[in-house]
Protein backbone atom coordinates (compact mmCIF):
# COMPACT_ATOMS: atom_id res chain seq x y z
CA UNK A 1 0.00 0.00 0.00
CA UNK A 2 1.66 3.29 -1.08
CA UNK A 3 1.25 6.18 1.09
CA UNK A 4 -0.99 8.07 -0.87
CA UNK A 5 -3.48 4.97 0.40
CA UNK A 6 -2.33 5.33 4.27
CA UNK A 7 -3.51 9.58 4.41
CA UNK A 8 -4.26 10.22 7.93
CA UNK A 9 -5.84 13.19 8.72
CA UNK A 10 -6.33 14.78 12.63
CA UNK A 11 -8.75 16.92 13.58
CA UNK A 12 -8.08 18.26 17.16
CA UNK A 13 -9.12 21.18 19.59
CA UNK A 14 -6.49 22.21 22.32
CA UNK A 15 -6.58 24.87 24.66
CA UNK A 16 -3.78 24.02 27.35
CA UNK A 17 -2.10 22.19 23.83
CA UNK A 18 -2.36 18.47 25.74
CA UNK A 19 -4.81 17.74 23.13
CA UNK A 20 -2.30 18.76 20.91
CA UNK A 21 0.74 16.85 22.52
CA UNK A 22 -1.30 13.47 21.85
CA UNK A 23 -1.83 14.53 18.57
CA UNK A 24 1.84 15.47 17.71
CA UNK A 25 3.02 12.00 19.44
CA UNK A 26 0.80 10.06 17.57
CA UNK A 27 1.56 11.95 14.17
CA UNK A 28 5.37 11.23 14.58
CA UNK A 29 5.13 7.45 14.51
CA UNK A 30 2.35 7.26 11.92
CA UNK A 31 4.91 9.72 9.66
CA UNK A 32 7.98 7.07 10.52
CA UNK A 33 5.79 4.05 9.53
CA UNK A 34 5.24 5.96 6.03
CA UNK A 35 1.80 7.56 6.56
CA UNK A 36 1.37 11.29 5.05
CA UNK A 37 -0.18 12.68 8.14
CA UNK A 38 -2.32 16.39 7.90
CA UNK A 39 -3.12 17.94 10.58
CA UNK A 40 -5.90 19.99 10.95
CA UNK A 41 -6.36 22.26 14.72
CA UNK A 42 -10.10 23.72 15.54
CA UNK A 43 -10.66 27.75 16.05
CA UNK A 44 -13.08 28.88 18.65
CA UNK A 45 -14.45 31.91 17.53
CA UNK A 46 -17.75 31.95 18.64
CA UNK A 47 -18.52 35.04 20.26
CA UNK A 48 -20.80 33.96 23.29
CA UNK A 49 -18.79 30.73 24.29
CA UNK A 50 -15.15 31.09 22.61
CA UNK A 51 -13.77 33.97 24.58
CA UNK A 52 -13.47 32.69 27.63
CA UNK A 53 -10.89 29.87 25.92
CA UNK A 54 -8.55 32.57 23.84
CA UNK A 55 -5.74 32.85 26.27
CA UNK A 56 -3.47 32.03 29.46
CA UNK A 57 -3.64 32.59 32.17
CA UNK A 58 -7.07 32.14 32.53
CA UNK A 59 -7.94 34.45 36.19
CA UNK A 60 -10.98 32.87 37.26
CA UNK A 61 -11.14 29.14 35.45
CA UNK A 62 -13.17 27.56 37.77
CA UNK A 63 -15.89 30.82 36.49
CA UNK A 64 -15.62 29.47 33.03
CA UNK A 65 -15.67 25.63 33.37
CA UNK A 66 -18.91 26.08 35.42
CA UNK A 67 -20.57 28.30 32.97
CA UNK A 68 -19.84 25.71 30.56
CA UNK A 69 -21.95 23.26 31.95
CA UNK A 70 -25.19 23.87 30.56
CA UNK A 71 -24.43 23.97 27.03
CA UNK A 72 -22.17 21.21 27.40
CA UNK A 73 -24.78 18.86 28.95
CA UNK A 74 -27.02 20.01 26.34
CA UNK A 75 -24.31 19.35 24.13
CA UNK A 76 -25.18 22.57 22.18
CA UNK A 77 -22.98 23.37 19.03
CA UNK A 78 -20.95 26.89 18.39
CA UNK A 79 -18.67 28.87 15.93
CA UNK A 80 -15.48 27.30 14.68
CA UNK A 81 -12.63 28.11 12.51
CA UNK A 82 -11.94 24.77 10.35
CA UNK A 83 -8.46 24.49 8.48
CA UNK A 84 -9.11 23.87 4.57
CA UNK A 85 -7.08 20.55 5.33
CA UNK A 86 -10.31 19.41 7.26
CA UNK A 87 -13.34 20.06 4.91
CA UNK A 88 -12.25 18.14 2.30
CA UNK A 89 -10.29 15.08 1.08
CA UNK A 90 -9.35 11.67 0.60
CA UNK A 91 -8.14 10.71 3.45
CA UNK A 92 -7.98 7.02 4.81
CA UNK A 93 -7.87 7.65 8.17
CA UNK A 94 -9.48 9.99 10.35
CA UNK A 95 -8.31 10.67 14.17
CA UNK A 96 -10.43 13.10 16.42
CA UNK A 97 -8.61 14.23 19.76
CA UNK A 98 -11.45 16.19 21.83
CA UNK A 99 -10.79 17.31 25.43
CA UNK A 100 -13.64 16.16 27.94
CA UNK A 101 -15.72 18.86 29.17
CA UNK A 102 -18.52 18.24 31.61
CA UNK A 103 -18.46 14.54 30.65
CA UNK A 104 -18.53 14.35 27.23
CA UNK A 105 -16.89 15.98 23.84
CA UNK A 106 -15.77 19.22 23.87
CA UNK A 107 -17.96 22.07 21.64
CA UNK A 108 -15.63 22.87 18.98
CA UNK A 109 -15.11 18.71 18.17
CA UNK A 110 -18.80 18.53 18.63
CA UNK A 111 -19.53 21.33 16.57
CA UNK A 112 -17.53 19.72 13.96
CA UNK A 113 -18.76 16.34 13.46
CA UNK A 114 -22.65 18.35 12.88
CA UNK A 115 -20.61 19.87 10.16
CA UNK A 116 -20.91 19.63 6.31
CA UNK A 117 -17.08 19.52 6.24
CA UNK A 118 -17.53 16.15 8.95
CA UNK A 119 -19.60 14.67 5.93
CA UNK A 120 -17.64 15.40 3.44
CA UNK A 121 -14.27 14.13 5.37
CA UNK A 122 -15.93 10.90 6.83
CA UNK A 123 -17.96 9.92 4.00
CA UNK A 124 -17.33 6.05 4.09
CA UNK A 125 -13.72 6.41 5.79
CA UNK A 126 -13.12 4.74 8.66
CA UNK A 127 -12.08 7.02 11.98
CA UNK A 128 -11.05 6.34 15.51
CA UNK A 129 -11.05 9.35 18.39
CA UNK A 130 -8.48 10.29 21.81
CA UNK A 131 -10.10 11.83 24.74
CA UNK A 132 -7.50 13.89 26.93
CA UNK A 133 -9.45 14.33 30.60
CA UNK A 134 -8.76 13.50 34.21
CA UNK A 135 -10.85 11.00 34.89
CA UNK A 136 -13.86 10.38 32.74
CA UNK A 137 -13.86 10.00 29.11
CA UNK A 138 -16.34 7.64 28.00
CA UNK A 139 -19.24 10.26 27.17
CA UNK A 140 -16.79 12.26 25.29
CA UNK A 141 -15.56 9.01 23.09
CA UNK A 142 -19.16 7.51 22.94
CA UNK A 143 -20.11 11.23 21.09
CA UNK A 144 -17.85 11.15 19.26
CA UNK A 145 -18.26 7.47 17.93
CA UNK A 146 -22.12 8.16 17.63
CA UNK A 147 -21.84 11.54 15.28
CA UNK A 148 -18.86 10.35 13.56
CA UNK A 149 -20.89 7.81 12.37
CA UNK A 150 -23.89 9.62 11.57
CA UNK A 151 -21.54 11.81 9.34
CA UNK A 152 -20.70 8.60 7.38
CA UNK A 153 -17.81 7.26 9.00
CA UNK A 154 -16.99 3.87 10.29
CA UNK A 155 -15.66 3.66 13.80
CA UNK A 156 -11.90 1.64 14.19
CA UNK A 157 -12.07 2.27 18.54
CA UNK A 158 -10.89 4.90 20.72
CA UNK A 159 -8.45 5.54 23.83
CA UNK A 160 -8.23 8.12 26.86
CA UNK A 161 -5.35 9.95 28.08
CA UNK A 162 -5.81 10.34 32.16
CA UNK A 163 -3.93 13.29 34.68
CA UNK A 164 -1.51 12.38 37.41
CA UNK A 165 -3.63 12.05 40.79
CA UNK A 166 -6.90 11.80 42.08
CA UNK A 167 -10.05 13.22 40.79
CA UNK A 168 -9.91 15.74 43.55
CA UNK A 169 -6.41 17.02 43.45
CA UNK A 170 -5.50 17.12 39.44
CA UNK A 171 -8.83 19.16 39.58
CA UNK A 172 -6.65 21.44 42.15
CA UNK A 173 -3.73 21.31 40.11
CA UNK A 174 -5.48 22.45 36.99
CA UNK A 175 -6.96 25.30 38.03
CA UNK A 176 -3.74 26.30 39.23
CA UNK A 177 -1.91 25.76 35.81
CA UNK A 178 -5.04 27.74 34.75
CA UNK A 179 -4.29 30.89 36.38
CA UNK A 180 -0.78 30.45 36.48
CA UNK A 181 0.28 29.25 33.05
CA UNK A 182 2.63 26.82 34.14
CA UNK A 183 2.82 23.97 36.66
CA UNK A 184 3.02 24.23 39.96
CA UNK A 185 3.95 21.33 41.95
CA UNK A 186 3.05 22.94 45.31
CA UNK A 187 0.90 25.31 46.17
CA UNK A 188 0.20 27.08 49.78
CA UNK A 189 2.43 24.34 50.50
CA UNK A 190 0.22 21.40 49.19
CA UNK A 191 1.95 19.09 47.46
CA UNK A 192 0.16 19.25 43.92
CA UNK A 193 0.18 15.50 41.03
CA UNK A 194 0.94 17.08 37.41
CA UNK A 195 -1.70 19.87 36.03
CA UNK A 196 -2.27 17.80 32.98
CA UNK A 197 -0.70 14.49 31.33
CA UNK A 198 0.98 11.57 32.84
CA UNK A 199 4.80 11.57 31.73
CA UNK A 200 4.52 8.67 29.99
CA UNK A 201 2.02 9.79 27.16
CA UNK A 202 3.78 9.98 24.30
CA UNK A 203 4.79 6.16 24.61
CA UNK A 204 1.08 5.60 25.18
CA UNK A 205 0.29 8.07 22.26
CA UNK A 206 2.48 6.31 19.49
CA UNK A 207 1.59 2.35 21.18
CA UNK A 208 -2.37 3.56 20.03
CA UNK A 209 -0.63 4.72 16.25
CA UNK A 210 0.62 1.64 16.05
CA UNK A 211 -2.36 0.04 17.05
CA UNK A 212 -4.60 2.06 14.83
CA UNK A 213 -2.03 1.63 11.65
CA UNK A 214 -2.18 -2.28 12.39
CA UNK A 215 -5.77 -2.32 12.60
CA UNK A 216 -6.43 0.09 9.38
CA UNK A 217 -3.84 -0.80 7.00
CA UNK A 218 -2.60 -3.92 7.98
CA UNK A 219 0.59 -4.65 9.46
CA UNK A 220 1.84 -6.51 6.17
CA UNK A 221 1.25 -3.35 4.55
CA UNK A 222 2.39 -0.93 6.79
CA UNK A 223 5.34 -2.45 8.60
CA UNK A 224 7.62 -1.36 10.90
CA UNK A 225 9.57 2.22 10.77
CA UNK A 226 10.10 2.75 6.76
CA UNK A 227 13.78 3.67 6.46
CA UNK A 228 12.88 6.73 4.36
CA UNK A 229 9.48 7.95 6.51
CA UNK A 230 7.36 10.61 4.61
CA UNK A 231 7.67 14.00 6.09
Amino acid sequence: MDNQRRKVLFVYYTFTKQTGMVVDAMAEELTARGCDVTKAALEFPDAHYGGRFSKLPMPWPIWHIVTMLVPQRRRKTGEIGIPPEAQRGDYALVVFGSPTWWLTTCMPVRSYLHSPAAKAVLDGKPFAAVSVSRRYYKGNLGDIEKLGEQAGGTWVGGTRFVSDGNQVMSMASWLVFMRKNEPRRHYFGVPLPRPNLKEDYAEQAKSYARELADKVFGSAAIGAATSSPVV
